[in-house]
């Protein structure tokens, strides 16, 4: 039951009050014995797919980067990577 999450779904493991990574830390811990957000993050600060493509435009994907947290789009044929949920729909 693991599948790529929807924009809103991805937009939400985002913390604003950090960066580089944007992500709350309770999702971003234990990869590593002693790992925190700000030592050593487990998430990459990159881009990540979601699987929501663009309404106007099926070919283009949001993403949302994890870097600085923001919530964009860009063509299908770009690299980026991936985040698996479980669950839900």
């Amino acid at each position: 039951d693991w599948r790529l999450p929807n924009a809103r779904e991805l937009q939400t493991l985002i913390d604003d009050g950090r960066y580089r990574p944007s992500i709350a830390p309770a999702f971003d811990t234990g990869c590593t014995a002693g790992c925190s957000v700000p030592s050593c993050s487990c998430t990459k600060d990159n881009y990540f797919w979601s699987s929501t493509s663009l309404n106007k435009n099926p070919s283009f994907a949001w993403y949302v980067n994890f870097f600085t947290g923001e919530l964009n789009v860009t063509t299908k044929s770009n690299t980026a990577i991936v985040r698996a949920v479980r669950g839900g729909r």
